[in-house]
């Protein structure tokens, strides 16, 4: 079997075809099918130059979802995204995008799902999920001065 530039391109299409990849992801996954580096660097390229391959796009997208369907904090997604393999630089960028203005907000949402005995340690809660001490220390006195209702 020929492995070349255009079979690495066309494998790489199968890919993404079944789900979004992040370039390192999908670079990992045709080393192991046997391509080289070089016709790997082609292929991600090519599916760069024509977008279907968007590290940037593919990472807000995961960001929001971590946010919103699992209620990470942004240290969290942080931690997700660059397990991922994304750069420190796009994984600073898509948090500070994603968490403009949300973060109180978010706050106010996840502890409106906790029971009245989770609420008593709320501030390790928020911590395992990745939120920054100031965001929480915000949260919990605008909590406790009755800004909103928990």
């Amino acid at each position: 079997m020929n492995l070349g530039p255009d079979e690495a391109y066309h494998k790489a299409q199968d890919l993404l075809a079944r789900r979004n990849h992040f370039s390192t992801e999908l670079r990992q996954k045709l080393k192991v099918r046997g391509f080289a580096a070089t016709d790997i660097d082609s292929a991600i390229d090519r599916l760069t130059e024509y977008g279907y391959l968007d590290d940037l796009n593919n990472g807000r997208q995961l960001a929001a979802n971590y946010l919103w369907q699992k209620g990470y904090g942004r240290l969290m997604i942080a931690q997700r995204l660059r397990r991922k393999g994304l750069s420190a630089a796009l994984v600073q960028q898509i948090t500070a995008e994603l968490f403009a203005g949300v973060s109180a907000t978010e706050l106010e949402k996840l502890f409106s799902r906790l029971s009245r005995k989770a609420r008593g340690d709320i501030y390790t809660y928020l911590y395992r999920r990745g939120f920054l001490p100031e965001e929480i220390e915000s949260f919990v006195t605008r909590y406790r001065e009755g800004y909103f209702e928990g």
